[in-house]
């Protein structure tokens, strides 16, 4: 599943029978490879939703137990400091020879566990003609930074699209 196909959803309460919200971000533990959490909009509030809390995810909704599964946002916690899908996306990934992969344009997870599957990488084209995609294994990756993400030299595992 596109992690992107999460942010929007509906977050709901299954104990309570309510709409908590609806997702805004989804964070990433980069040293883990799987998303952190999620992060949910409502009540003109933004608080966390730890990944493991999620029951399931459906097409139009996220399932959670009740809403005592949300956390409160502060400067400094565990989440802060963590990239979330629109740092990560946009990224450019370089290979250990220092030649230029392409671009993160998205994020391939497992919806049950949250692990990352793959990275899509594009690059080149203009407004889609003419680049090439690249599907990044979560393997190759050597590591994930502010600026880069740097990915073994032989990483593709995908092919021009």
């Amino acid at each position: 599943m596109d992690a992107k196909t999460i942010k929007g959803l509906a977050i709901v309460s299954i104990t309570e029978g309510a709409k908590l919200g609806r997702v805004e971000e989804v964070v990433f533990d980069p040293q883990a490879m799987r998303v952190a959490a999620v992060l949910v909009g409502g009540d003109g509030q933004t608080f966390a939703i730890p990944f493991e809390k999620l029951t399931s995810i459906g097409a139009d909704a996220i399932m959670v137990d009740s809403s005592q599964v949300t956390q409160a946002l502060s400067q400094g916690d565990t989440l802060s400091g963590l990239p979330s899908l629109r740092h990560l996306t946009g990224l450019k990934v370089v290979d250990e020879a220092g030649t230029l992969v392409g671009a993160v344009a998205g994020i391939d997870i497992d919806g049950t566990t949250g692990r990352v599957l793959t990275l899509t990488i594009h690059k080149g084209g203009v407004m889609g003609i003419g680049q090439t995609t690249t599907a990044l294994g979560v393997a190759a990756i050597r590591s994930i930074g502010a600026e880069l993400i740097t990915v073994g030299i032989d990483a593709a595992v995908g092919a021009s699209v």
